[in-house]
């Protein structure tokens, strides 16, 4: 099994991926609540670090 590979995704299953993402991330959020309010600063910045490279890659010509 090849961890990185290009897959062509149906709609279906690329919903199916993305409410499941969705729905983890409502659930970890309600979880690490205390958390995430105390370290929002933190959390955004990791945030802004984490999307450099897809958003340069995207914009890339």
């Amino acid at each position: 099994m090849k961890l990185f590979q290009t897959k062509i995704w149906s709609w279906s299953d690329l919903w199916l991926f993305k409410w499941g993402v969705f729905l983890f991330g409502i659930i970890a959020g309600a979880c690490f609540h205390d958390f995430v309010i105390e370290n929002v600063w933190v959390v955004l910045a990791i945030a802004i670090v984490l999307v450099i490279k897809p958003t340069l890659h995207y914009f890339k010509d």
